[in-house]
């Protein structure tokens, strides 16, 4: 079982399996449906930037998401961050394992604010960021 902290960030696949309730055990679920409920679930806003990408190129099956995120903001209590101009250097600024920004950013996001980065992610694993998954 994951550890229970203050807070745990979302990375967009964690966002997506969580809220579809597909690809993720039912523990998984429960886990962050009660955190989420807590107010102990962030979500940065890249996440929405990057999901509305994946579904202009297909890779993901949502229609609007905008339509998406609101319904999210209104039927969770989900706390969406927006990365600063400090987290946007600090993300150039990390080692060059990984090549994702939207990751590199999350990284940056997930240290600043003391949460576990729930992401199944392994290169993010080579960061020195707390890391999850149920």
């Amino acid at each position: 079982m994951m550890e229970v902290r203050s807070f745990y960030l979302f990375d967009t696949h964690a966002l997506i399996f969580w809220n579809i309730k597909e690809g993720v055990s039912s523990e998984f679920i429960d886990f962050f449906d009660e955190q989420a409920g807590n107010g102990n679930v962030l979500v940065s806003s890249i996440s929405f930037w990057e999901a509305a990408l994946l579904a202009k190129k297909g890779r993901i099956a949502i229609d609007d998401v905008m339509k998406w995120k609101a319904g999210l903001t209104e039927n969770t209590n989900i706390r969406i961050i927006d990365p600063t101009v400090c987290d946007m250097i600090q993300s150039v600024n990390l080692p060059d394992i990984h090549k994702d920004p939207f990751d590199r950013l999350l990284i940056v996001q997930a240290n600043r604010n003391n949460a576990i980065l729930v992401t199944k992610d392994e290169i993010i694993k080579n960061y020195d960021v707390e890391t999850g998954w149920i």
